[in-house]
Formats: structure tokens, C-alpha cells, sequence
């Protein structure tokens, strides 16, 4: 089978490969999957330049993500069948052909949804969804704060909010993003290019501060995103674009403001989807994945346009993700 392989970290421009490897067999409980479709995400090349939270025995594909059609059953699988759509959970290694998963880290896809759509279905989805509904357990009229609303999560958690009847404090960087913020129903908008974020909290929240709050950018943001907490609330950071392009770790810093979180009692605490996943039991993941779907098939939740590359145009298909991809998912097609 054909494989896209690293056997060293470091740019992924370089060390990246189209290779073969033999086709795997799959053990008891084992499924063998056709890979159709795999996404290109910011975590995929952090951890080819080996920057993730999650570093592979070398040589390794990257990929957490994406969908395919079951080939052959491993002993003793009876939830599925040669032929079945699907899409993948807690996997690893999918930038190649043929990949080998446990069955219950597959689910299958309903109709109405494209394999485009399933592709992406995941990593983004189940990032807003685990964070709305789990991990800050949401209910109806609760406040919750994000930074970067725009982003493909930040989106997403828009779209939950409508469903399940949240509301939202959107921080954008630029003005032009509030317009989408709005579109998709956004309480309120803060732009931090002309407004001050701790007093734009301390107007809406009447001095009392936000309760929720959950922030993908880190860095100075991040760090006054604390100072707006409520006595007690709780800050979930899922990222740190505020690093992406940085290569000083002088610079990987949230700088606390210390007296702030000592007298509020507030909670800052670090949050990844690979740590969630595996820490729930596979029904309540199966179940927020059931969800999602069918939030996508009815169109109340959407997800990015996509840009398809085959496989043999990796190199091209880098160049865009880790470039300016604007607002569409790059896939790989193997």
C-alpha cells in the first residue's frame, strides 16, 4: 500500500515522503479499512515537525482523521460490514491506504452525509461539542466566552449555541470577522483591534465576569481572558495560534496575572480532544459523534468547503494547508 511517511521531525516540506508499505492483516476485534479521505490539520504538522502533544514511534503517517470503506473483519467484529462507510475515532496513522482500527473506534455514516463532509466531521466537531457540552456542561441561558469566534471551532460553537440555547461572548481580532460572528448568531462581539477586552467584560458581565470561558489562542489573550473571570469560573485553553509561527519559546508563554487568579478561585486548565476522547467511555463518544452527524445531515451544523488533493500531490496539498488555505479544509485523497 502506499503511505505517507516521516522518519524524522522537521519540516514537513522535507521530511515527508510517499512510500510503500506491506498491507496489513487485521487481529481479533480489528477492522481493515480503505482510507478514502484524510484531512490536513495544524496538529498533523506539529507533530511532523514534532511539536504535538502525541509524538509516534518513527517512521509514522500522520492523520487523526478522516473517513473510509471497511474491507475485512478481524476475528470475532460483528457491529460491521465489508463495504461500510466510516469514519474514524481515536485513530492514528491514516495518511496511507490501508489502516487497521479496533471496531468500536469506527462509526458508520449515514447517507445523507458525503464522504467530504464525514472527513472532517471529527476532530473540529466533536472539539466544540466536547467542550459546550462536556467539559463546561452548558444549559440553557449560560454565558460562554471564546476567543478566536471565527475559527472553524469558534464557528461550530455558534452553531451549537443555537441548538442548545447558550449564549456567547465572541472575541475577534479583526472587525471584519464580526459580521460572520453575527451571521451565525453571536451575542456579543468584542474586536480587540479597538477595543480593551477587560473592560468590554467587566460592561457585559455588570462587574461580575464570565463564568465560562474557553480559548484556542493563548499567549497575551489568554492570559487577560483570566483576568475576566467570575469568582470561581473556569478557563478551558484547547490552543495557542498565538505560537504557530513562533520558534522562540520565550514566546510559548500565557503571562497570569497571578492576585486576579488567587482571590477569584478561578480555574485556568489546559484542555485536548485526544485526552477527552480517551478518557470517556466509548458510548458517551459514540454519542456525541451520533449527535454531530445528525446535526450535519439535517444542515443545522456545517462544516468548512473542502479543497481535494490525491495523494501524489502531497507536496502541493502542504503548500496550501500550511500556507493560506482561507476558509477551506485541505483533504488528501488516497
Amino acid at each position: 500500500m502506499k503511505a505517507l511517511i516521516f522518519s524524522n521531525t522537521g519540516d514537513p516540506h522535507e521530511v515527508l515522503q510517499l512510500g510503500e508499505l506491506p498491507d496489513p492483516k487485521p487481529g481479533k476485534g480489528e477492522v481493515l479499512v480503505r482510507v478514502a479521505l484524510s484531512p490536513i490539520n495544524p496538529s498533523d504538522l506539529h507533530m511532523i515537525r514534532g511539536r504535538y502533544g502525541y509524538q509516534p514511534e518513527l517512521p509514522a503517517s500522520p492523520g487523526a482523521e478522516g473517513v473510509g470503506v471497511v474491507e475485512q473483519l478481524g476475528e470475532g467484529v460483528e457491529t460491521l460490514a465489508p463495504g461500510n462507510r466510516v469514519m474514524f475515532l481515536r485513530t492514528w496513522n491514516l495518511w496511507r491506504e490501508l489502516v487497521i482500527c479496533r471496531a468500536e473506534d469506527l462509526f458508520p455514516i449515514p447517507l445523507t452525509l458525503s464522504d467530504e463532509t464525514a472527513a472532517i466531521a471529527y476532530t473540529n466537531p466533536v472539539t466544540a461539542w466536547a467542550l459546550t457540552r462536556s467539559s463546561h456542561n452548558l444549559q440553557e441561558g449560560d454565558w460562554l466566552l471564546q476567543t478566536a469566534a471565527a475559527s472553524s471551532v469558534g464557528k461550530l460553537v455558534l452553531q451549537l449555541a443555537q441548538v442548545h440555547k447558550f449564549r456567547t461572548i465572541n472575541v475577534v481580532r479583526r472587525r471584519e470577522q464580526e459580521k460572520i460572528v453575527r451571521s451565525l448568531g453571536g451575542d456579543e462581539v468584542v474586536c480587540t483591534a479597538d477595543e480593551d477586552l477587560r473592560s468590554r467584560i467587566t460592561e457585559l458581565t455588570d462587574g461580575r465576569g464570565v463564568a465560562h470561558a474557553i480559548d484556542c489562542v493563548a499567549g497575551e489573550l489568554g492570559a487577560e481572558v483570566t483576568r475576566g473571570l467570575a469568582l470561581g469560573g473556569t478557563l478551558f485553553v484547547y490552543g495557542a495560534l498565538s505560537t504557530h509561527r513562533q520558534t522562540d519559546p520565550a514566546k510559548f508563554t500565557m503571562p497570569i496575572f497571578s492576585p486576579r487568579l488567587i482571590y477569584s478561585t478561578a480555574k485556568v486548565q489546559g484542555w485536548w480532544i485526544v485526552r477527552w476522547a480517551a478518557a470517556q467511555p466509548t458510548s458517551v463518544l459514540r454519542a456525541c459523534v451520533g449527535e454531530i452527524l445528525s446535526l450535519l445531515g439535517s444542515g443545522t451544523l456545517t462544516v468548512p468547503e473542502v479543497r481535494v488533493f490525491p495523494a501524489s500531490e502531497y507536496r502541493a496539498a502542504l503548500r496550501v494547508a500550511d500556507g493560506d488555505a482561507g476558509d477551506k479544509k485541505i483533504l488528501v485523497r488516497f
